[in-house]
């Protein structure tokens, strides 16, 4: 081509400058995501946070029943926290059962209970004679603890 046509050509007129306001559609979306996820945030921390603490207390309410008490009214405490939990949730029907009943409840809350060691909660409870060796009473201190993991506490 000559360069005299190459001239006589009309150049395209460059687009406008991008204004940066108003922002696309995408940013004010952004934007309103971002604050509702400020407004939401805070509570579910302070929801974890007081989960965590009142795990924190129960575990260590039976964990301070160990050494004090003896089997029958260990037992007799380890049963009381675990119905004052419930209650807390919110649960007022479990904790008026007791026995078989207790036990079962207990049982189908969480994944492979071991249901021998819950065992002594329900019956051995109303036993006089109602002895634990420190294995048992380890043992269902653990399964206490596994219960109360699987039941979001």
């Amino acid at each position: 081509m000559s360069s005299t046509l190459t001239d006589a050509l009309i150049h395209p007129a460059p687009p406008p400058p991008v204004p940066w306001w108003p922002p696309a559609p995408g940013w004010w979306l952004l934007l309103g995501l971002s604050l509702l996820l400020l407004l939401i945030l805070p509570r579910i921390l302070r929801s974890v946070q007081r989960r965590r603490l009142e795990r924190t207390r129960v575990t260590q309410a039976l964990h301070g029943l160990s050494d004090t008490l003896a089997d029958r009214e260990w037992l007799a405490a380890a049963n009381k926290t675990l119905k004052r939990v419930l209650k807390r949730q919110g649960n007022d029907h479990a904790t008026r059962l007791f026995g078989d009943a207790w036990l079962d409840y207990l049982c189908a809350s969480y994944p492979k209970p071991n249901r021998s060691v819950l065992a002594p909660l329900a019956a051995d409870l109303y036993r006089p004679d109602m002895t634990l060796s420190a294995g048992q009473r380890r043992d269902l201190e653990h399964e206490l603890k596994r219960w109360l993991r699987h039941n979001h506490v």
